[in-house]
Protein backbone atom coordinates (compact mmCIF):
# COMPACT_ATOMS: atom_id res chain seq x y z
CA UNK A 1 0.00 0.00 0.00
CA UNK A 2 2.74 2.48 0.81
CA UNK A 3 4.57 1.74 -2.77
CA UNK A 4 1.04 2.04 -4.23
CA UNK A 5 0.29 6.04 -2.47
CA UNK A 6 4.26 6.80 -3.32
CA UNK A 7 3.84 6.22 -7.00
CA UNK A 8 0.40 8.11 -7.40
CA UNK A 9 1.94 10.80 -5.13
CA UNK A 10 5.00 11.44 -7.24
CA UNK A 11 3.16 11.40 -10.60
CA UNK A 12 -0.01 13.34 -9.94
CA UNK A 13 2.91 15.73 -8.77
CA UNK A 14 4.76 15.66 -11.97
CA UNK A 15 1.86 15.30 -14.24
CA UNK A 16 1.76 19.37 -13.49
CA UNK A 17 5.18 19.93 -14.30
CA UNK A 18 5.51 17.54 -17.75
CA UNK A 19 4.10 20.64 -19.78
CA UNK A 20 6.58 23.22 -18.72
CA UNK A 21 9.70 21.11 -20.04
CA UNK A 22 8.52 20.74 -23.51
CA UNK A 23 8.44 18.01 -26.23
CA UNK A 24 12.11 16.38 -27.33
CA UNK A 25 12.58 17.82 -30.45
CA UNK A 26 15.40 14.29 -31.10
CA UNK A 27 14.35 12.57 -34.16
CA UNK A 28 13.53 8.60 -33.77
CA UNK A 29 16.79 6.52 -34.10
CA UNK A 30 17.83 2.54 -34.08
CA UNK A 31 20.67 0.42 -33.85
CA UNK A 32 22.97 0.12 -36.59
CA UNK A 33 21.95 -3.41 -37.60
CA UNK A 34 18.63 -4.01 -36.00
CA UNK A 35 18.68 -7.62 -38.08
CA UNK A 36 21.95 -8.30 -36.51
CA UNK A 37 21.56 -6.98 -32.75
CA UNK A 38 20.73 -9.54 -30.10
CA UNK A 39 20.66 -6.70 -27.18
CA UNK A 40 20.40 -3.21 -26.98
CA UNK A 41 20.13 -0.86 -23.54
CA UNK A 42 20.80 2.55 -22.69
CA UNK A 43 22.66 3.66 -20.08
CA UNK A 44 22.38 7.45 -17.99
CA UNK A 45 24.28 8.36 -15.27
CA UNK A 46 24.35 11.60 -12.77
CA UNK A 47 21.16 13.20 -13.60
CA UNK A 48 21.66 14.99 -10.54
CA UNK A 49 18.04 16.43 -10.27
CA UNK A 50 17.73 19.48 -7.88
CA UNK A 51 14.45 21.50 -6.83
CA UNK A 52 16.11 24.92 -7.48
CA UNK A 53 17.51 23.94 -11.11
CA UNK A 54 14.70 23.64 -14.04
CA UNK A 55 17.24 23.42 -16.42
CA UNK A 56 18.74 20.11 -15.13
CA UNK A 57 15.01 19.23 -15.08
CA UNK A 58 14.40 19.60 -18.86
CA UNK A 59 17.32 18.20 -20.28
CA UNK A 60 16.60 14.86 -17.99
CA UNK A 61 13.20 14.73 -19.20
CA UNK A 62 13.51 15.34 -22.79
CA UNK A 63 16.54 12.54 -22.47
CA UNK A 64 14.16 10.26 -21.07
CA UNK A 65 11.68 10.81 -24.32
CA UNK A 66 14.33 10.16 -26.96
CA UNK A 67 15.49 7.06 -25.27
CA UNK A 68 12.15 6.43 -26.32
CA UNK A 69 12.13 6.91 -29.83
CA UNK A 70 15.16 3.57 -30.53
CA UNK A 71 12.72 2.03 -33.00
CA UNK A 72 14.51 -1.28 -32.10
CA UNK A 73 13.01 -0.86 -28.43
CA UNK A 74 15.13 -1.06 -25.21
CA UNK A 75 15.81 -4.32 -23.39
CA UNK A 76 17.04 -2.09 -20.27
CA UNK A 77 17.21 1.53 -19.51
CA UNK A 78 20.08 1.64 -16.73
CA UNK A 79 20.89 4.41 -14.44
CA UNK A 80 24.24 4.70 -12.60
CA UNK A 81 23.65 6.69 -9.89
CA UNK A 82 23.72 10.37 -8.49
CA UNK A 83 19.60 10.48 -10.27
CA UNK A 84 18.91 13.51 -7.43
CA UNK A 85 21.54 16.29 -5.55
CA UNK A 86 20.60 15.45 -2.19
CA UNK A 87 18.05 12.57 -2.14
CA UNK A 88 15.00 14.94 -0.86
CA UNK A 89 11.33 13.87 -1.25
CA UNK A 90 10.47 17.04 -4.28
CA UNK A 91 13.73 15.61 -5.91
CA UNK A 92 12.57 12.07 -5.87
CA UNK A 93 9.21 13.05 -6.78
CA UNK A 94 10.80 14.70 -10.10
CA UNK A 95 13.35 11.85 -10.80
CA UNK A 96 10.51 8.90 -10.08
CA UNK A 97 7.73 10.26 -11.06
CA UNK A 98 8.92 11.03 -14.31
CA UNK A 99 10.99 7.97 -15.24
CA UNK A 100 7.45 5.88 -14.03
CA UNK A 101 5.50 8.42 -16.53
CA UNK A 102 8.01 8.78 -19.78
CA UNK A 103 9.50 4.66 -19.17
CA UNK A 104 6.75 3.18 -18.44
CA UNK A 105 6.69 -0.46 -19.56
CA UNK A 106 10.78 -0.94 -19.67
CA UNK A 107 12.69 -2.58 -17.97
CA UNK A 108 14.95 -0.09 -15.73
CA UNK A 109 17.84 -0.72 -13.55
CA UNK A 110 18.79 2.20 -10.52
CA UNK A 111 22.05 2.40 -8.95
CA UNK A 112 22.58 4.04 -5.71
CA UNK A 113 25.05 7.03 -5.87
CA UNK A 114 26.74 8.92 -3.09
CA UNK A 115 24.03 11.75 -3.64
CA UNK A 116 21.00 9.61 -3.85
CA UNK A 117 22.09 8.42 -0.16
CA UNK A 118 22.69 11.90 1.61
CA UNK A 119 26.39 12.62 0.14
CA UNK A 120 28.21 11.31 2.87
CA UNK A 121 25.96 12.91 5.40
CA UNK A 122 22.82 11.12 7.33
CA UNK A 123 22.30 7.50 8.75
CA UNK A 124 23.02 5.56 6.06
CA UNK A 125 20.60 2.54 6.95
CA UNK A 126 17.89 4.75 7.06
CA UNK A 127 18.60 6.61 3.76
CA UNK A 128 19.38 3.25 2.21
CA UNK A 129 16.04 2.24 3.07
CA UNK A 130 14.58 5.51 1.56
CA UNK A 131 16.06 4.14 -1.74
CA UNK A 132 14.91 0.52 -1.27
CA UNK A 133 11.67 2.12 -0.91
CA UNK A 134 11.27 4.19 -4.37
CA UNK A 135 13.22 1.85 -5.90
CA UNK A 136 10.36 -0.64 -5.38
CA UNK A 137 7.46 1.59 -5.98
CA UNK A 138 8.74 3.02 -9.00
CA UNK A 139 10.88 -0.16 -10.84
CA UNK A 140 9.83 -3.03 -9.04
CA UNK A 141 13.22 -4.10 -7.56
CA UNK A 142 12.20 -5.86 -3.78
CA UNK A 143 15.70 -4.89 -2.74
CA UNK A 144 17.93 -5.37 0.60
CA UNK A 145 21.24 -4.68 -0.52
CA UNK A 146 22.89 -1.71 -3.03
CA UNK A 147 23.79 -4.81 -5.11
CA UNK A 148 21.62 -7.41 -7.34
CA UNK A 149 21.78 -8.23 -10.37
CA UNK A 150 18.91 -8.83 -13.27
CA UNK A 151 18.89 -11.66 -16.33
CA UNK A 152 17.50 -10.35 -19.76
CA UNK A 153 17.44 -12.23 -22.67
CA UNK A 154 19.87 -14.89 -20.97
CA UNK A 155 22.25 -11.88 -20.14
CA UNK A 156 23.65 -10.89 -16.42
CA UNK A 157 23.31 -6.96 -15.77
CA UNK A 158 25.09 -7.10 -12.47
CA UNK A 159 24.65 -3.83 -9.94
CA UNK A 160 26.81 -3.12 -7.57
CA UNK A 161 26.50 -0.53 -4.47
CA UNK A 162 28.70 0.49 -1.63
CA UNK A 163 27.21 -0.16 1.98
CA UNK A 164 28.75 2.94 3.62
CA UNK A 165 28.47 6.40 3.91
CA UNK A 166 30.92 7.49 2.11
CA UNK A 167 31.58 10.14 -0.74
CA UNK A 168 34.13 8.90 -2.88
CA UNK A 169 34.40 5.47 -1.86
CA UNK A 170 32.73 2.40 -2.44
CA UNK A 171 32.90 0.18 0.47
CA UNK A 172 32.05 -3.91 -0.06
CA UNK A 173 31.43 -5.95 2.41
CA UNK A 174 32.23 -10.22 2.32
CA UNK A 175 28.59 -10.64 1.43
CA UNK A 176 28.79 -8.43 -1.79
CA UNK A 177 32.07 -10.14 -2.88
CA UNK A 178 30.60 -13.62 -2.49
CA UNK A 179 27.43 -12.22 -4.27
CA UNK A 180 29.55 -11.54 -7.07
CA UNK A 181 31.91 -14.23 -7.36
CA UNK A 182 29.03 -16.41 -7.32
CA UNK A 183 26.43 -13.72 -9.86
CA UNK A 184 29.89 -14.04 -12.23
CA UNK A 185 30.34 -17.80 -11.92
CA UNK A 186 26.46 -18.02 -13.31
CA UNK A 187 27.46 -15.66 -15.91
CA UNK A 188 29.77 -17.49 -16.85
CA UNK A 189 27.81 -20.28 -17.82
CA UNK A 190 25.31 -18.53 -19.82
CA UNK A 191 27.93 -17.93 -22.59
CA UNK A 192 27.35 -14.67 -23.21
CA UNK A 193 28.85 -11.32 -22.03
CA UNK A 194 28.11 -10.03 -18.79
CA UNK A 195 27.21 -5.82 -17.45
CA UNK A 196 28.79 -4.87 -14.35
CA UNK A 197 27.10 -1.38 -13.51
CA UNK A 198 28.48 0.50 -10.22
CA UNK A 199 28.05 4.46 -9.26
CA UNK A 200 32.15 4.32 -8.04
CA UNK A 201 34.78 3.20 -10.57
CA UNK A 202 36.15 0.07 -9.99
CA UNK A 203 39.45 1.61 -8.22
CA UNK A 204 36.72 3.89 -5.82
CA UNK A 205 36.60 0.43 -3.88
CA UNK A 206 38.70 0.99 -0.90
CA UNK A 207 39.57 0.47 2.46
CA UNK A 208 42.54 1.85 4.72
CA UNK A 209 44.37 -0.68 3.65
CA UNK A 210 43.06 -1.20 -0.05
CA UNK A 211 42.71 -4.33 -0.16
CA UNK A 212 39.36 -4.09 -1.63
CA UNK A 213 40.32 -2.44 -4.55
CA UNK A 214 42.73 -5.09 -5.19
CA UNK A 215 40.53 -7.74 -4.84
CA UNK A 216 37.45 -6.43 -6.82
CA UNK A 217 39.47 -5.42 -9.31
CA UNK A 218 41.78 -8.72 -9.65
CA UNK A 219 38.41 -10.55 -9.74
CA UNK A 220 36.90 -8.70 -12.60
CA UNK A 221 40.30 -8.85 -14.99
CA UNK A 222 40.85 -12.43 -14.12
CA UNK A 223 37.20 -13.59 -14.88
CA UNK A 224 37.20 -11.34 -17.82
CA UNK A 225 40.51 -13.15 -19.65
CA UNK A 226 38.27 -16.10 -20.82
CA UNK A 227 34.58 -14.46 -20.51
CA UNK A 228 33.31 -11.33 -22.19
CA UNK A 229 33.14 -8.64 -19.20
CA UNK A 230 32.19 -5.30 -19.61
CA UNK A 231 32.10 -2.68 -16.67
CA UNK A 232 30.17 1.14 -16.62
CA UNK A 233 30.80 3.67 -14.15
CA UNK A 234 29.61 7.43 -13.05
CA UNK A 235 30.10 9.61 -10.36
CA UNK A 236 33.75 11.54 -12.17
CA UNK A 237 31.19 13.45 -14.60
CA UNK A 238 34.69 12.79 -17.45
CA UNK A 239 33.29 13.82 -20.92
CA UNK A 240 32.23 11.15 -23.58
CA UNK A 241 33.66 13.27 -25.86
CA UNK A 242 37.07 12.32 -25.34
CA UNK A 243 35.12 8.57 -24.58
CA UNK A 244 37.19 7.29 -21.64
CA UNK A 245 36.95 4.12 -21.86
CA UNK A 246 39.69 2.30 -20.05
CA UNK A 247 41.16 -1.01 -20.25
CA UNK A 248 44.70 -3.03 -20.38
CA UNK A 249 45.68 -6.33 -21.42
CA UNK A 250 45.32 -7.91 -18.19
CA UNK A 251 42.24 -5.84 -17.10
CA UNK A 252 38.48 -5.53 -18.20
CA UNK A 253 36.96 -2.58 -20.19
CA UNK A 254 35.74 -0.04 -18.09
CA UNK A 255 33.24 2.82 -19.29
CA UNK A 256 33.41 6.12 -17.46
CA UNK A 257 29.92 8.17 -18.34
CA UNK A 258 29.46 11.89 -18.02
CA UNK A 259 27.05 13.83 -15.74
CA UNK A 260 24.09 13.81 -17.97
CA UNK A 261 22.56 17.25 -16.83
CA UNK A 262 26.08 18.98 -16.97
CA UNK A 263 25.17 22.46 -17.64
CA UNK A 264 27.54 25.68 -16.71
CA UNK A 265 27.51 29.81 -16.33
CA UNK A 266 27.27 31.53 -12.89
CA UNK A 267 24.13 29.58 -12.08
CA UNK A 268 24.51 26.24 -13.54
CA UNK A 269 21.68 27.07 -16.15
CA UNK A 270 23.34 27.26 -19.53
CA UNK A 271 23.49 24.16 -21.85
CA UNK A 272 27.06 22.62 -22.89
CA UNK A 273 28.07 20.57 -26.01
CA UNK A 274 28.54 17.75 -23.21
CA UNK A 275 24.83 18.18 -21.71
CA UNK A 276 22.40 14.86 -22.38
CA UNK A 277 25.44 12.64 -23.46
CA UNK A 278 24.50 8.97 -22.70
CA UNK A 279 25.31 5.85 -23.99
CA UNK A 280 23.58 2.85 -26.32
CA UNK A 281 25.62 -0.91 -25.79
CA UNK A 282 24.54 -2.60 -28.64
CA UNK A 283 25.42 -6.57 -28.49
CA UNK A 284 25.84 -8.54 -31.60
CA UNK A 285 27.05 -12.20 -32.52
CA UNK A 286 30.81 -11.45 -32.62
CA UNK A 287 30.80 -8.34 -31.00
CA UNK A 288 29.74 -5.14 -28.44
CA UNK A 289 29.22 -1.56 -29.81
CA UNK A 290 29.34 1.30 -27.62
CA UNK A 291 27.86 4.22 -28.93
CA UNK A 292 28.11 7.47 -27.06
CA UNK A 293 24.44 9.63 -27.97
CA UNK A 294 23.36 13.35 -27.26
CA UNK A 295 19.96 11.79 -25.90
CA UNK A 296 19.19 16.06 -25.15
CA UNK A 297 19.22 16.90 -28.53
CA UNK A 298 18.24 13.61 -29.88
CA UNK A 299 21.56 13.02 -31.75
CA UNK A 300 24.65 10.75 -32.33
CA UNK A 301 27.82 12.12 -30.10
CA UNK A 302 31.05 13.16 -32.44
CA UNK A 303 34.40 13.93 -31.17
CA UNK A 304 34.37 17.56 -31.13
CA UNK A 305 38.92 16.97 -32.42
CA UNK A 306 38.44 15.55 -35.51
CA UNK A 307 34.54 15.08 -35.59
CA UNK A 308 34.60 11.42 -35.43
CA UNK A 309 31.51 9.19 -33.85
CA UNK A 310 32.21 8.46 -30.39
CA UNK A 311 32.19 4.97 -31.12
CA UNK A 312 33.97 1.54 -29.80
CA UNK A 313 33.89 -1.75 -30.95
CA UNK A 314 35.03 -5.00 -28.98
CA UNK A 315 35.17 -8.44 -30.23
CA UNK A 316 34.21 -10.87 -28.23
CA UNK A 317 36.06 -13.99 -27.31
CA UNK A 318 33.21 -16.08 -27.22
CA UNK A 319 31.12 -15.64 -30.12
CA UNK A 320 27.24 -15.67 -28.51
CA UNK A 321 25.34 -19.03 -29.91
CA UNK A 322 21.79 -17.99 -30.13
Amino acid sequence: MKSVFLRLMCITAVLFVLPFAGKSSGEPYDVKDPDACVLNFSILSDSHIEGNNFPRYKVFNHALQNVKQNQSGNDAIVFLGDNTMNGNLGESILFHGTAALLLKNETVLPVMGNHDIGNGQGNYQKLQNRWYSYTKAFFGKDLNTPYYYEVIDGYYFIILGTEAQTVHEMRMNEAQFSFLETTLAKAAESGKPAFVFAHFPMDYATDESGEETDRLTNMLAVYNREHDLFVFVGHTHMPLYLFWSFHTDDGFPETYLPRLTQLGGDNDHELLDDTGTGLEVEVYENEVVLRGRDFYRGEWKYDTADEAMCEVTYQLKNPIAE
